[in-house]
């Protein structure tokens, strides 16, 4: 039997942090808080992750990224059943959870949370939970992102696509159902010919991707500080403090 997490709304989850799983067992994103200080995240992975190593969301679809609504756009209260032109197809419900972002023209700045989509592009078909604001012109630019935690990738090292997610406990199956943690006292691989010192920051590593490296430049998000030194592709333990 699967141990059982008991978040603080009361609903049990059967799914412990030290599992995967091929079903999804609760929602994406919903976090477990634990006494110790450490957080969780359920994600799904869309490959393989490494015991120990960051892990990304996943990075922008270059077809569905500020495309110009020619012959669309989305009026004042528009939620259900709106157009947006894409240059290929999304799967259905690829962005559930995720955002409809205009990013230039007529109603730029503007960020949406989607319910559900199509499996089209001129035009896919999508769900809002709330209502458009300010108009869409037809001339804007429109992005869909992805639910964070849809899809997470291992940290690729120098080419980074997305932002940090979280670190898994175990080794994840591609396509399996996990936790990843966020906070608290974890354990991270340490990044080849990296020096670690205790109490300081700690960035993404550039060398063996999914490791982490001494935060030298500022040039890199910040993980967590160290708690305990490790030498190179050994396990350091890292006071994560991703949100």
């Amino acid at each position: 039997m699967s141990n059982v997490l008991l978040p603080s709304d009361g609903i049990s989850i059967r799914q412990g942090v030290y599992e995967e799983s091929l079903s999804q067992k609760t929602e994406l994103g919903r976090f477990i808080d634990f006494e110790d200080g450490r957080r969780f995240r359920y994600c799904k992975a869309a490959a393989a992750l490494p015991l120990g190593k960051l892990v990304q969301a996943s990075a922008i679809d270059t077809n569905h990224d500020e495309t110009v609504q020619t012959g669309y756009g989305l009026s004042i209260g528009d939620k259900d059943d709106i157009s947006v032109l894409l240059t290929s197809a999304p799967t259905v419900n690829e962005y559930a959870d995720g955002w409809l972002v205009c990013n230039v023209g007529t109603g730029l700045g503007q960020i949406y949370r989607i319910k559900k989509n199509t499996a089209a592009y001129a035009p896919c078909k999508i769900w809002l939970y709330d209502e458009i604001k300010v108009a869409v012109a037809a001339t804007a630019e429109i992005t869909l992102i992805k639910n964070k935690y849809l899809d997470v990738i291992a940290y690729p090292g120098s080419a980074i696509t997305g932002p940090p997610v979280g670190v898994p406990l175990i080794t994840v199956t591609d396509a399996y159902y996990c936790w990843l943690q966020t906070r608290g006292y974890c354990v991270m691989i340490v990044d080849d010919g990296a020096t670690l010192v205790v109490g300081n920051n700690v960035i993404p590593g550039s060398t063996d991707a999914g490791a982490v490296d001494p935060n030298a430049a500022d040039t890199h998000p910040v993980l967590g500080v160290v708690v305990h030194i490790a030498g190179t592709d050994e396990y350091a333990t890292i006071d994560l403090k991703l949100e």
